[in-house]
């Protein structure tokens, strides 16, 4: 039995895709025999108010921290406030949170065997690597998405000062890890070519329970609380961010102003859904609608609803990242439409599993074009669907992944 150590911003039941994988891989690596104990936040992501009912899922200052078991994983939340879209507010979050993680990894855990820290942020990192080196315990870093690739890319970071500063603490993680897990094969060249040796490196790419999301009727409860019902339905689900450039939805919907069975649905919260409201307000556009975050219950029916499920990425940004939705889009058997780079992550996935279509990121042309292909071929968007599910089934489901990270913590602590 190997005592895992495992470090993350988010964890369930706060609904955003990453607290779901984390909760996944710290299940699975209990069922595993291993024993898991996670540091990790309150939920602050949009949570339901019976999550925020439970004295275990809420702190404060007066008390910092909360302890349970859950499904045989040790689970410490300490305090965070509800997600905050300034940057200045993230980053002072983001310190308080990662003081609270180090004091309660060094002071209130056991020695551990592995540490495992997965990112972003990257200086979640310097916590575990002083953690193991007090402490004890193997250094495994865990990469979600290339930072700081991504807030340099978004123009957050501009100072040439800064970025070096970032760069070199990026540097200096990696090479305090004895291993690196990536969600991407195309990140792992890319650590590479920035000095990682290639063998601290395992690909556990994201991954579906194939249990929950299934292929299931497009008449459900949520299409019906909807009316979606008999519409052809384009769904975004998941982070309405700075870097998913989702305003070019509304280019795209205006096109299909003349069919009123093509219906647009964004589904989510983040930084950029203010000002998408206030774009699609102004539009007068009737074919696309917003919705919040849905039960966990509803994930399912809402992917079903859909016919087609769109990715779209700012220019340059499918290289730093992998949406962990394209990978739910094909475990419900919907193909995928995706803006990204051809020599993408995201795109290497669609076109080796042929589970979807991949155009160049930030046409709304391309995409208009895309949708109408699809929209008119239906025996073609059922086949998409159908390899989608198949190739989760057989690369990409919870347990084939599980048994990635199971077999990298026994190679790294043995």
């Amino acid at each position: 039995m190997t005592n895992i150590l495992m470090l993350t911003l988010v964890y369930g039941p706060d609904i955003v895709s990453t607290a779901n994988m984390m909760t996944d891989i710290a299940n699975g690596l209990s069922d595993n025999g291993h024993s898991v104990t996670v540091l990790t936040s309150v939920p602050h992501y949009n949570p339901a108010k019976e999550v925020l009912d439970d004295p275990v899922m809420r702190s404060n200052w007066r008390k910092p921290f909360t302890e349970s078991m859950e499904n045989g994983v040790r689970v410490l939340r300490v305090f965070m406030p509800p997600k905050r879209h300034k940057i200045w507010a993230r980053a002072f979050d983001y310190i308080i949170f990662q003081a609270l993680t180090t004091m309660l990894g060094i002071f209130s855990v056991a020695r551990p065997d592995v540490v495992f820290v997965t990112s972003p942020p990257i200086t979640l990192g310097l916590s575990g690597i002083l953690i193991s080196w007090i402490k004890g315990g193997r250094f495994v870093y865990d990469v979600r998405e290339l930072w700081p690739d991504v807030p340099v890319r978004m123009g957050l970071f501009r100072n040439q000062l800064l970025i070096k500063l970032v760069y070199w603490l990026e540097g200096f993680v990696y090479k305090k890890t004895v291993a690196i897990s990536t969600i991407a094969r195309s990140f792992q060249n890319t650590l590479v070519d920035r000095g990682v040796p290639r063998k601290k490196l395992y690909f556990t790419p994201n991954f579906v329970d194939v249990g929950f999301i299934r292929p299931s009727d497009s008449k459900n409860e949520f299409s019906y609380a909807n009316g979606l019902d008999d519409m052809f339905v384009v769904l975004y689900a998941g982070n309405v961010g700075l870097t998913q450039g989702l305003e070019i939805l509304l280019d795209v919907a205006n096109e299909f102003t003349v069919n009123d069975i093509v219906q647009f649905v964004v589904v989510g919260d983040g930084a950029a859904r203010s000002s998408l409201e206030t774009a699609l307000t102004k539009s007068n556009l009737t074919n696309i609608r917003m919705l919040p975050f849905q039960p966990v219950r509803l994930v399912n029916s809402m992917y079903a609803a859909a016919d087609v499920c769109i990715v779209p990425l700012l220019r340059g940004f499918s290289y730093d990242t992998v949406p962990s939705k394209i990978y739910t889009a094909m475990a419900a058997g919907r193909p995928v439409l995706a803006s990204a780079e051809t020599d993408s992550e995201t795109a290497l996935l669609l076109n080796e599993s042929s589970a979807g279509v991949c155009v160049e990121p930030e046409s709304a042309e391309a995409l208009v074009e895309a949708i109408t292909s699809l929209y008119e071929n239906p025996a073609y968007v059922s086949d998409m669907g159908d390899n989608g599910r198949k190739w989760i089934e057989n690369y990409y489901s919870r347990s084939v992944v599980i048994d990635a990270y199971d077999n990298m913590v026994r190679q790294v602590s043995g």
